[in-house]
C-alpha cells in the first residue's frame, strides 16, 4: 500500500482536512494506526475472527470442548459419543462487561501480533503482512485491513467536512444578521447627522478643505507678486534700471524688441562702413534705433506697473480666502465628534460584512467538498495465496542446522588443538626446536615379534624408508665434515630413541662400512636385550680399563654391525662419562669407524646424555608423535641451547600416518601414506 504524495483536485478550494504531507514521521503515523486497535476491532469484527479458533481463546475452548475426549483411566469416555460428552457439559455463564471488555483486549493483542506492518525504506510503500495457520486466510487479513484502512481515511474526511459545512451554514447566518444591522446603523446616524459618508466625509469638511488648498495657492501667488516688485524698486531705486528685471527679462514683447534692437544695431554698424554720418540711410537706421529703444522703455515701465496691480490683487484674494477659512472652521468644529462616530460605524459594517462574506464562501466550498473525499492511499499490489509456510522455513532451518553443525564440529576440532599439549605438526616442531625434522618414523602396520628387525625383514616398508632419510639427512648436515659421532636421545623414556638408533645403525650399512652402536645408557641398558647379546663387558668396562675394546665388542647377528652393551653397572655413571677415559675412548672410535651411533639416557631427567652431548658431532633429539608434552619439549631445547648442545634435528617416531594425514598436514603424511603403493621394480 501507498501513501499518495499527489492529489486529484477536483475542486480549487481548501479541504477541511489536509492531506497527509508524505515524510518519515507521517509515514510511521500512518503506520501506527493501521495497527491501531480501533482498525484491529473493525477486522475482527468484519472478519468475525471472535469466532474463530486460531484468535479467539473462548472459541478455541468452545471447539476443545466439543471434541470427544478419551482418558485409558476412564472406561465411560471409551465409547462415549460426542453429543453426549456435549450434553453433559453445563452452559456457559453470561460474562460481565467488564469480563468482556477483557477479552475483546486479549483478542485484539492477538490479531495485532499476527499482523505486522513496515515501511519499505526510501518509499513511501507500507507492507501489510498476515500470520496465520491458514494460507488464505493469511491474505483474506491482509487485504481487508488494507481495505480498511483507505475506508476509514474517506470516513474521517467526510464526518470532518459535514461537521464543519453544518457548523459554518450556522455562523453564515448569524454573521449575515449582524452585518445587516452594522449597515443599518451606520446609514442611520449618516442621515440623523447629515455627514457624508466613505472616505468624502462633511461638507464642511470638503470646503475647508479646497479653501486651505486655495488659500495656499494665494500665499504662494502673493509672495511671488512680492517679490518681483521688490526687485523693480531696487534697481529703480540703484538707477540700474528695470531692463534686469526677472520680469523684463521674462516677457516675450521685450524679448521681441531686442531682437530687432540687435538687427538694428548690426545694419547700422554695416552703413557705418560705407556712409558717412550724415548719409540718410544712417540717419533712418538711428531714428529706427531710438524708436525701438522708446518702446522698449515703455514695455518695462508697463511691467513695473503691471506687477504692482498683481501684488494688490494677490494679497485682496489672500484676506477673502483667510476670512473663508476662518469662517469654515467655526462651522467645521461642530461635526468633529460625529464624523468620528460615523467612521467607527462604518467601519463595524465592513467588518461584519467581510466576515460574512468569507464565511459564505468558504461554506460554499465546503457543501461542494462533501461528497468528494479521497483517501491519501491506496493499495498497490493485493496479498496474494502464499505458496510456501513462513515459518517454519525448513530450507533455512536445514541449511542454518548443517552450517552450524560443521561450525560446532570446526570448532571442536581448533579446541581439541588448542587443548592438545603434545606435538603432530612437524612444522611447528621445527618452529619450536628451531632445527629442521630429519624424518618421520611411523608405526608399522604389521611389525614383526623384534620391532628393531623390520629394516632387515622389510627394507620396502614406510619405517625402512624413513631411517634412510633420516641417514641421508645427517649426512647432508655438514657436507664437507659430515658426522661420524651421532648421539641419539629423546626427552622422556619410552619415546623410541633405542629403537631409532638401532635401527639406524641397520639401515646405515648402505652408506657406511664400520658402524658401531654403543649403549650409552648406563643406568637401564637396553641394546643387549634388542640384539639378544650378553652384558658381561661393555662401556663402563672399556672406559675404566678393565676390559679391552676387542674383548668387549660384540656383532649384531643379522648385520655387520659393532655393537658394545652398557657393560657393569657403574657405582658412578657421571664421573665415568666425564672422564678422560671416555673422551679419548671416542676419539679412537672415530678413527676406526665410518660412523658411531651413541644411544644415550633421555637429555632431561639426567645429567648423563648432557655430559656426553659435549663429546659427539651431532645430536638427534628423538620426539614421540602424540605423546611428548610440548613444555617437557620446550625444557629439553632449553637446556640444549644453554648447553650449545650441537643438535642436528628432530625425529617424530611412532607416527600414525592415516590420523596424521587426517590432520591434514600435507607434506610428509601424503608422501608417507602413498609409499607403500610403489616397488621397486615396477613397471613404468
Amino acid at each position: 500500500m501507498a501513501i499518495n504524495t499527489q492529489k486529484t483536485q477536483i475542486v480549487d478550494a481548501t479541504q477541511v482536512v489536509s492531506d497527509v504531507a508524505a515524510d518519515i514521521s507521517v509515514m510511521e503515523t500512518q503506520a501506527t494506526i493501521l495497527h491501531s486497535p480501533t482498525l484491529i476491532g473493525k477486522l475482527i469484527d468484519k472478519l468475525h475472527l471472535d469466532r474463530d479458533p486460531e484468535f479467539s481463546a473462548s472459541a478455541k475452548a468452545s471447539m476443545d470442548a466439543a471434541k470427544p475426549s478419551f482418558d485409558i483411566w476412564k472406561p465411560s469416555s471409551w465409547f462415549a459419543s460426542t453429543v453426549d460428552q456435549v450434553s453433559l457439559t453445563p452452559a456457559a455463564r453470561k460474562k460481565t462487561p467488564l469480563e468482556e471488555a477483557r477479552d475483546r483486549s486479549r483478542l485484539i493483542d492477538v490479531v495485532s501480533a499476527a499482523v505486522d506492518v513496515r515501511i519499505r525504506p526510501r518509499s513511501y510503500v507500507l507492507t501489510i503482512t498476515a500470520t496465520s495457520e491458514n494460507a488464505s486466510k493469511a491474505a483474506v487479513i491482509a487485504n481487508t485491513l488494507a481495505e480498511l484502512f483507505i475506508a476509514d481515511q474517506i470516513e474521517t474526511k467526510y464526518d470532518a467536512t459535514r461537521r464543519a459545512s453544518v457548523w459554518l451554514e450556522s455562523r453564515v447566518a448569524e454573521l449575515k444578521s449582524a452585518a445587516v444591522a452594522a449597515d443599518q446603523a451606520a446609514s442611520s446616524y449618516r442621515a440623523a447627522t447629515g455627514l457624508v459618508g466613505g472616505s468624502g466625509g462633511s461638507v464642511d469638511s470638503q470646503q475647508l478643505s479646497e479653501i486651505n488648498s486655495a488659500l495656499i495657492l494665494a500665499r504662494v501667488a502673493r509672495a511671488e507678486k512680492a517679490a518681483q516688485l521688490g526687485q523693480i524698486r531696487r534697481l529703480t531705486e540703484s538707477g540700474a534700471g528695470l531692463e534686469a528685471s526677472a520680469a523684463t527679462l521674462e516677457s516675450p514683447l521685450i524679448q521681441s524688441l531686442r531682437q530687432q534692437e540687435a538687427e538694428v544695431l548690426r545694419k547700422l554698424s554695416e552703413l557705418k562702413t560705407t556712409f558717412a554720418a550724415q548719409h540718410p540711410k544712417i540717419i533712418n537706421a538711428n531714428a529706427e534705433l531710438r524708436d525701438l529703444r522708446e518702446k522698449i522703455a515703455d514695455e518695462v515701465r508697463k511691467i513695473g506697473q503691471s506687477t504692482a496691480n498683481d501684488l494688490a490683487v494677490a494679497s485682496a484674494r489672500e484676506a477673502a480666502l483667510a476670512s473663508s477659512m476662518a469662517s469654515a472652521r467655526s462651522r467645521t468644529g461642530a461635526s468633529s465628534m460625529a464624523e468620528v462616530r460615523l467612521r467607527e460605524l462604518e467601519r463595524q459594517a465592513d467588518a461584519a460584512k467581510t466576515l460574512y462574506e468569507t464565511f459564505l464562501n468558504r461554506a460554499k466550498e465546503t457543501r461542494e467538498q462533501v461528497g468528494i473525499q479521497t483517501p491519501d492511499a491506496r493499495i498497490v499490489s493485493q496479498a496474494i495465496f502464499p505458496l510456501a509456510a513462513s515459518y517454519p522455513k525448513k530450507g533455512k532451518t536445514v541449511t542454518t542446522a548443517v552450517l552450524l553443525s560443521i561450525l560446532l564440529g570446526f570448532g571442536l576440532i581448533v579446541l581439541l588443538e588448542r587443548l592438545e599439549n603434545t606435538i603432530r605438526n612437524p612444522d611447528y616442531l621445527e618452529k619450536l626446536s628451531d632445527s629442521p625434522v630429519l624424518s618421520l618414523v611411523p608405526l608399522a602396520d604389521e611389525a614383526p615379534s623384534i620391532p628393531e628387525d623390520i629394516v632387515l625383514d622389510s627394507p620396502l616398508s614406510q619405517t625402512s624408508e624413513s631411517l634412510r632419510t633420516l641417514r641421508n639427512a645427517l649426512s647432508m648436515v655438514d657436507v664437507d665434515t659430515p658426522p661420524k659421532i651421532i648421539m641419539v636421545t629423546s626427552s622422556l623414556p619410552g619415546e623410541g630413541k633405542t629403537f631409532l638408533s638401532s635401527t639406524l645403525a641397520r639401515s646405515a650399512l648402505d652408506g657406511y662400512r664400520r658402524i658401531l652402536l654403543i649403549d650409552g645408557d648406563l643406568r637401564r641398558p637396553r641394546i643387549h636385550k634388542v640384539f639378544e647379546l650378553e652384558n658381561r663387558a661393555g662401556l663402563s668396562d672399556v672406559v675404566s680399563g678393565a676390559v679391552s675394546f676387542e674383548d668387549a665388542v660384540q656383532h649384531d647377528p643379522r648385520a655387520k654391525v659393532d655393537i658394545l652393551t652398557a657393560g657393569r653397572r657403574s657405582p658412578s655413571p657421571m664421573d665415568l662419562l666425564r672422564s678422560q677415559q671416555m673422551s679419548n675412548f671416542l676419539r679412537q672410535m672415530r678413527e676406526r669407524y665410518d660412523l658411531v651411533i651413541v644411544d644415550t639416557p633421555p637429555f632431561g631427567p639426567l645429567a648423563d646424555a648432557q655430559i656426553i652431548a659435549k663429546l659427539v658431532d651431532k645430536i638427534v633429539l628423538v620426539v614421540r608423535w602424540g605423546e611428548t608434552p610440548i613444555p617437557v619439549l620446550r625444557n629439553i631445547l632449553s637446556q640444549m641451547a644453554r648447553l650449545q648442545a650441537p643438535l642436528a634435528g628432530t625425529v617424530l617416531t611412532q607416527v600414525n600416518m592415516r590420523r596424521y594425514a587426517a590432520y591434514g598436514y600435507g607434506d610428509y603424511g601424503y608422501y608417507y601414506h602413498r609409499y607403500g603403493s610403489y616397488s621397486y621394480g615396477a613397471e613404468a
